[in-house]
């Protein structure tokens, strides 16, 4: 009777879990469509085109002037994050639909939502944390300095989300709720 609970319980868990990335995605999409503009003058341009940073006239050869490529590399940035937000709501439904099934069809919408926070680590590692902090030098400027932190922080709540998802499935592997392991 314990297994059967914890095993539910674990899953009530996973699922509420898997809601996070799913949320960061689609709040992140519904937060840079409504605020594009304003997120275009005061973060994506100044970052690309380096204005406002302390950058030697050595490194500013890497800035990028144009409006129009910042306008579709915002675009694109935010079309991945929709990507991380639909993907891992697409897993987190499928968890509750399969709550009480067997544990491979769990754990297959499990791995969407695993998919979901590594896409996020790349957006927030690879594009924010690297890109926009060391090529773009958003740590030279002093109003785009939340850029690596928050990109960070955003990283590791994803990490925590992925870790726990996958310690959890191998406590799955092979049975349903309610039934012996």
């Amino acid at each position: 009777m314990a297994n059967t609970k914890t095993t539910r319980l674990s899953r009530i868990l996973q699922i509420a879990l898997a809601f996070v990335p799913a949320c960061m995605g689609l709040f992140a999409f519904l937060n840079n469509v409504t605020d594009w503009n304003g997120t275009m003058e005061r973060v994506t341009f100044p970052l690309l085109s380096m204005a406002g940073n302390t950058a030697s006239e050595t490194q500013g050869w890497r800035a990028v002037g144009s409006p129009t490529l910042a306008h579709l590399t915002y675009g694109f940035v935010i079309v991945l994050e929709l990507g991380m937000g639909l993907i891992a709501a697409y897993g987190a439904v499928g968890m509750i639909r399969r709550r009480n099934g067997p544990a491979a069809e769990f754990r297959r919408y499990s791995h969407a939502v695993c998919l979901a926070c590594l896409l996020g680590a790349f957006i927030y590692c690879f594009i924010f944390f690297t890109v926009g902090g060391d090529w773009f030098l958003a740590w030279k400027n002093a109003d785009l300095l939340f850029l690596q932190g928050d990109s960070l922080n955003y990283a590791a709540v994803l990490a925590i989300v992925f870790l726990y998802l996958r310690f959890f499935e191998s406590d799955l592997a092979g049975h349903r709720p309610g039934e012996p392991r």
